[in-house]
């Protein structure tokens, strides 16, 4: 048995190694694992990694066709975008066999599980007002939402117990910077210099400036790993204390995740109109044309090797900027150097499929300490309480990687026994109750090479200082607000769609 001075003692090193597997690869493996293991769903690498390797550089073709408006990815702000322009002659290209970006989902008998993007914060104004004309109505998570687990047998959440005060503390904090006018808020266009100034700081330079207990630092690193890619000393104060204040507000989720905005976005758009979504292909270039037409080059990822081409009077590139920079011609180098320098987070979340009745969790908990996963989400807990199954159940664990070069080289590898089978031995210690009365069947594992922007500190001015436009094309990411979120996407996809209308 663990015990507390040991579970604590770990804290300072906490998710030091997370995804420990990219230096002990193969350690846990078993070579028969007592479940199955679904084939792998998320990013497909090879049209990407070709663009990356040279075709970027290939001359295009002439145009087959011309639209008003091609939109460059089917992610949540892509997928924005073309349902407000949806009135218009339009094009969504998106990479993968299904739009969404990271707001996938899919299902294990009448379960809806995240395969990445999870809930929503806010719904204010402009955010409820959107859902509200997709038809969607964001249900709040049942309180409370979360936990923290220590792996300690028969130990329940600190924050109830030695850790209350600091907590606290905690929630105090974030409740006075919510009601000050200079609260780092979205769009980052608006900030105020005061709330700019957190942004050249770490989450955990600000927050020990602020007084807040260290015994919470490993809670604060799990949070900013899962919800950024990064611990919580490299991520900007700005992007933290943001995401943070949502621990004092509720949270709302759809079962399966936000995958049910992304897919009530591309029905309104499908339909006025078949195949204004085409899936499988891959963006390679985009660059000015004739007569202020821009000329967006692309192939079917199953066939790179057959170019093709088609115009545009306005392209809205709604990748990551990181992407965007490769494929971007005639733009200032200096611009598109400072877009490809940007850090991605990579991930791994394995969705556990549980035969038996499903233990009473919280939406969310915590595992201090754990080397190979931040969270996990109870996928059975989003539907009413009315509507929850009561024989199966699906565990979502989201397992970020510190190193996020070295989790793309692991993921790139694709051995799925090798990296469930450290996740699920350490759920068994972190979640006992998960397997007390049921039985885990199946794994079904989900990579993200480039998951989401690292909001690193000075992120939020880089991202100000970036432009957004170059004559007809535009861009419109969650990367341009300098951290990812849904509302990021939804503010991005506003701010191009005016530009457009406005001509």
């Amino acid at each position: 048995m663990v015990t507390r001075r040991e579970a604590i003692a770990g804290l300072g090193a906490s998710f030091g190694a997370l995804g420990v597997l990219s230096m002990l690869p193969g350690a846990g493996a078993a070579q028969d694992p007592p479940y199955q293991l679904g084939e792998w769903t998320g990013d497909s690498f090879a049209p990407m990694h070709a663009i990356r390797d040279g075709l970027s550089r290939t001359p295009l073709p002439s145009p087959e066709r011309r639209v008003e408006i091609a939109v460059i990815g089917g992610g949540l702000a892509g997928l924005a975008v073309a349902v407000m322009l949806q009135d218009r002659d339009l094009i969504v290209l998106e990479r993968e066999s299904e739009p969404g970006g990271v707001a996938k989902s899919k299902r294990w008998r009448n379960v809806d599980y995240a395969l990445g993007s999870a809930y929503v914060v806010d719904i204010k104004e402009p955010f409820g007002e959107f859902y509200e004309k997709l038809g969607l109505t964001p249900r709040p998570v049942s309180a409370p939402v979360d936990r923290v687990l220590t792996g300690v047998e028969a130990e329940g959440d600190p924050r109830d117990g030695i850790w209350r005060s600091a907590y606290d503390d905690l929630k105090a904090l974030l409740r006075r910077l919510g009601a000050r006018p200079d609260f780092p808020k979205l769009p980052i266009s608006e900030a105020p210099e005061p709330a700019l100034a957190l942004d050249r700081l770490s989450l955990l330079d600000f927050l020990r400036g602020e007084h807040i207990d260290a015994e919470l630092f490993g809670l604060l690193d799990a949070y900013c790993l899962s919800a950024f890619g990064a611990p919580a000393n490299e991520i900007s104060a700005y992007a933290g204390v943001n995401f943070l204040s949502e621990i004092n507000a509720p949270i709302y989720a759809f079962p399966g995740g936000n995958a049910t905005i992304a897919r009530a976005m591309a029905a309104r758009i499908s339909r006025d109109g078949e195949g204004r979504i085409v899936t499988g292909a891959a963006v390679y270039a985009i660059e000015p044309a004739e007569g202020g037409y821009a000329r967006v080059g692309w192939f079917d990822a199953l066939h790179p090797d057959a170019p093709r081409c088609l115009e545009a009077r306005w392209v809205v590139v709604a990748a990551p900027y990181f992407f965007a920079g490769r494929i971007l011609r005639g733009v200032d180098p200096a611009e598109t150097a400072k877009m490809t320098s940007l850090r991605q987070g990579s991930y791994l979340v394995a969705n556990c499929c549980f035969e038996g009745p499903p233990p009473e969790l919280r939406y969310d908990s915590w595992a201090l300490g754990a080397q190979n996963f931040s969270d996990v989400v109870d996928a059975t807990a989003a539907p009413p309480a009315a509507d929850r199954v009561t024989d199966h159940s699906v565990l979502t664990v989201y397992a970020p990687f510190r190193d996020p070069r070295a989790g793309r080289a692991l993921l790139l590898g694709g051995d799925r026994a090798v990296l469930a089978a450290p996740i699920v031995d350490e759920l068994r210690r972190f979640l006992p109750e998960a397997f007390a009365k049921s039985r885990l069947v199946e794994v079904r594992l989900t990579r993200w090479g480039h998951h989401h922007l690292i909001a690193a500190p000075g992120m939020v001015e880089t991202m100000r200082a970036l432009p957004k436009r170059s004559g007809n094309v535009l861009l419109a990411h969650s990367d341009g607000q300098g951290m990812p979120a849904v509302e990021s996407a939804i503010l991005e996809a506003l701010s191009a769609a005016e530009i457009v209308r406005k001509g």
